[in-house]
């Protein structure tokens, strides 16, 4: 480990992150349990979207205990429209396994953190430094970003030998000089100043140093990845109502959205009005996921399309959906009432 000074990388992002870090998340602290919820919320999704998911999942969940002892249906519906639904699938299996392995509680060591699913070496590193303030080197987006402009990195992030040259310099940046304010200046550096656009280096504690700064290349640093190529996806889906509620069908365990509740799905418009054959074309609605570009055409029956009242959702609480569900239902509401 990187001995610490007053001028050493660790020194200044850790003073940094005691004067000028974020301190208010409803995460914070030494409690494993609220550090690795977080951090699996926080995979590909912002801050800002995961505080009122955070505080809603521990209200429901207050221990990990009680995250254990729920039903997958309840702990899914808690997390509709956070997206990538196999992490809370693992978060509830990983919390399964605490109960049986651990008694109750998460590991307290790398090897046996990254033995439970859903936990990869940096979710296992953020939790030994962030909740049990151990030196264990960390590379989430927001890291990779500091190092790859820092040491002027090339490649992208994620390729093979880029990211095993970013995880080296990661290590040896590490420092035992207290670790949880160092990791978490870190992903607070990369989360308010040195971000993916317009980042802010004239307040970056360590832009004297910062290669990329230095070059006038910060733009160029990390390379973007090659995008690929959206799949353009079709929809046909009924929407019918018992009463003022939609009615639901569960997907299957496989494909987009597995196992989470959604209108019927038919393979083609004809398929859908063979089985509907009153139904009317209610709209045609863009949805877009990471890899696929969705076109959800809705169809109704003439009744259910001049309904008054806007739609019951209740049931919605309990029985986990994709966002999809609730872009078709406010879009019935906004265009079908008075």
């Amino acid at each position: 480990m990187v001995k610490v000074t007053d001028d050493s990388f660790s020194a200044r992002i850790i003073a940094w992150q005691l004067q000028n870090g974020r301190h208010h998340l409803p995460w914070q602290g030494d409690n494993p349990y609220y550090v690795w919820l977080s951090e699996i919320m926080l995979q590909q999704t912002q801050v800002v979207k995961v505080i009122d998911y955070f505080n809603r999942f521990i209200k429901a969940f207050p221990t990990l205990d009680e995250l254990a002892a729920a039903d997958e249906q309840t702990v899914m519906a808690l997390w509709s429209g956070l997206g990538y639904y196999n992490r809370a699938r693992n978060l509830h299996k990983a919390a399964q396994l605490c109960q049986q392995k651990h008694n109750g509680q998460l590991p307290d060591t790398m090897s046996e953190l990254m033995a439970l699913p859903g936990i990869g070496r940096t979710t296992a590193a953020a939790i030994m430094s962030l909740a049990y303030n151990q030196p264990e080197p960390i590379l989430d987006g927001n890291v990779k970003r500091v190092m790859a402009r820092y040491f002027k990195v090339a490649g992208e992030p994620n390729s093979g030998p880029t990211l095993k040259k970013l995880w080296q310099l990661a290590e040896q940046q590490q420092t035992s000089e207290n670790p949880r304010a160092y990791s978490q200046g870190l992903m607070d550096l990369g989360a308010t100043l040195c971000t993916k656009h317009q980042p802010r280096c004239l307040q970056c504690p360590v832009q004297n140093h910062c290669l990329a700064y230095q070059d006038d290349v910060i733009e160029h640093y990390p390379e973007k990845k090659k995008r690929s190529k959206i799949k353009e996806v079709d929809l046909f889906l009924h929407l019918s109502f018992v009463g003022n509620q939609p009615q639901l069908v569960k997907r299957a365990e496989r494909g987009i959205w597995s196992a989470m509740w959604f209108l019927p799905e038919f393979k083609s418009k004809q398929a859908l009005k063979n089985k509907h054959p009153q139904s009317q074309h209610l709209a045609s609605l863009k949805h877009v996921l990471t890899h696929r570009r969705l076109t959800l055409h809705v169809f109704t029956s003439a009744d259910d399309k001049a309904r008054q009242t806007p739609i019951e959702r209740d049931n919605l609480v309990t029985l986990p959906h994709p966002t999809a569900l609730t872009h078709i239902l406010d879009y019935y509401d906004n265009h079908h009432l008075p």
